[in-house]
């Protein structure tokens, strides 16, 4: 009985966790639809992640719907100021990528190029999950995200595999992606982010 009633739990478990996903996926959805998409997107990802930091951390004051809802509101116009501002510099990389491949073809400067591009990936992955945890002004917040993404290689790497895995399981079961992609990827990414911060924070300490 006690096995029985273990496994119930289990499920039980498992089962809050997925309701949980959908409903943050299906929360994100919607506020990037509010924001006419592309003005919803920057600020919507901004609350999804605060969602779950303080998930994570076990400081869920106000309900999911608050949480979400009072972030997006409050940081609508930060978020989508950075959040253009890493879009034209990703566009920016590409294009140069590009160029180099098609006009200049220098094998050395193309490296470099993918270098700079790996070095931005890796700043956008701990950019939200810095913005979610500190209180920092203007560009320390890039600043940060790119000195935590390289002095933490392992962390940056399991979250890497993680983005990995999850594309193919996007790829061979899109009802996943569709009902709970968003959470699905930004869990984890806020996972290895907070061991990041945790260890760089005890290191301080």
């Amino acid at each position: 009985m006690e096995h029985v009633s273990g496994l119930f739990k289990w499920l039980y478990e498992i089962g809050n966790v997925l309701a949980k996903l959908i409903y943050l996926h299906v929360l994100w959805v919607l506020f990037t639809c509010l924001g006419l998409g592309v003005f919803g997107f920057f600020p919507a990802t901004t609350a999804l992640f605060s969602v779950i930091h303080k998930s994570i951390e076990r400081k869920m004051e106000e309900s999911i719907f608050r949480t979400f809802y009072s972030t997006y509101k409050s940081q609508f116009l930060k978020a989508n100021g950075f959040g253009l501002m890493i879009t034209a510099l990703g566009l920016f990389l590409y294009w140069d990528i590009s160029i180099s491949k098609q006009v200049i073809q220098s094998a050395f400067l193309h490296v470099i190029l993918l270098v700079f591009c790996f070095l931005y990936f890796i700043t956008v992955l701990y950019f939200y999950p810095v913005f979610a945890r500190y209180q920092l002004k203007g560009f320390q917040y890039i600043k940060q995200a790119f000195f935590i993404a390289i002095s933490r290689p392992f962390e940056t790497i399991a979250m890497i595999l993680c983005l990995l895995i999850l594309y193919y399981v996007f790829v061979f079961v899109p009802v996943l992606y569709v009902f709970m992609g968003a959470a699905m990827v930004a869990y984890p990414v806020m996972w290895f982010a907070m061991r990041a911060f945790m260890g760089i924070e005890r290191k301080k300490s």
